[in-house]
C-alpha cells in the first residue's frame, strides 16, 4: 500500500486534538486531479469552525506545508483548507449532513474503480 502524505496524519491529529466531531478521510487519488485525500470534519458552532480553520493553516505552515486553499466563512456553515495532498473540508452539522460530500466523493470512487 501506497505511503500516507505527511500532511494526512498531521490533518487529522490537528482536527482530533482541536474537538472536531466526526473527522473522516476518504481517499480520492483514483478520481480527483487535485488531492489525493479528502479529510471532512464537523465542528459544533461558527465560531468553533473558524478556529478549527485558523489551527490547520498554522499547523500546514509550521510544517512547511503549502496551504494553496484557505477559502469559507464560519457564518457560512463550512470552509476548506488544503495542506499538500490533503483537502480538510470542515462543516457545521447540518451543512454537513445538507451537503452530503462523503456519499458524494464515495460514490465517485467506486464508479471509478468499476
Amino acid at each position: 500500500k501506497e505511503e500516507q502524505p505527511l500532511e494526512l496524519g498531521l490533518s487529522v491529529n490537528c482536527l482530533e486534538e482541536h474537538k472536531a466531531e466526526g473527522v473522516e478521510v476518504i481517499d480520492v487519488s483514483g478520481f480527483s486531479p487535485f488531492a489525493s485525500y479528502y479529510v471532512l470534519a464537523t465542528a459544533p458552532n461558527p465560531r468553533a469552525l473558524g478556529a478549527l480553520k485558523d489551527h490547520l493553516c498554522e499547523m500546514f505552515e509550521n510544517n512547511g506545508i503549502d496551504v494553496p486553499v484557505s477559502e469559507g466563512k464560519p457564518e457560512s456553515g463550512w470552509v476548506i483548507v488544503q495542506g499538500g495532498e490533503v483537502i480538510c473540508q470542515l462543516f457545521l452539522a447540518a451543512n454537513r449532513k445538507e451537503i452530503g460530500l462523503a456519499d458524494l466523493l464515495r460514490t465517485l470512487g467506486a464508479k471509478r474503480e468499476n
